[in-house]
């Protein structure tokens, strides 16, 4: 009697366990596709900055400024590192139209692959991961991180 007490009991943990664990997935999925959709509208962000940038209506720096904060999507990442590069080149791109175009292209190319939300080619994203160690977007936060980003962006 004590046994089939104890079996009821196991049974009744074990439907607990089981419905825990069905409303933990349930909140897992919701909470990746809410994370997919927030990347969605980075990279859109990011894709309507580009274009901003290529046709001149605002600065590569103010781009910058402008690019969603505390991203975490690779895409994003190098999107924003590809916008630096654009700006860093100015004086190689002056001197060489071809790969002053080829800059503009993967920036077109960005653009565009941002404008359905889409993720860029990881070989793309590959391309400009050395970079990320150097990312004064990854500083820590406060006022030493502030000072970094400063003289960072101001070229010391």
């Amino acid at each position: 009697m004590q046994n089939s007490g104890i079996s009821i009991i196991i049974a009744k943990i074990d439907k607990i366990k089981t419905v825990i664990k069905e409303k933990i997935n349930k909140m897992s999925a919701a909470h990746s596709r809410q994370e997919e959709l927030e990347c969605i509208k980075q990279r859109q962000l990011a894709g309507n900055i580009i274009i901003a940038v290529l046709t001149e209506r605002i600065t590569v720096r103010k781009g910058l400024l402008l690019f969603p904060k505390g991203f975490t999507d690779p895409s994003v990442h190098a999107a924003w590192h590809a916008l630096c590069h654009y700006e860093a080149d100015e004086d190689i791109k002056a001197k060489d139209l071809e790969f002053n175009n080829q800059q503009i292209e993967l920036l077109e190319l960005i653009a565009f692959t941002f404008k359905d939300g889409k993720p860029l080619p990881q070989n793309i994203i590959e391309a400009y991961k050395p970079y990320y160690q150097d990312d004064p977007v990854s500083y820590e936060s406060g006022i030493k991180g502030l000072i970094k980003k400063l003289l960072r962006f101001i070229n010391f």
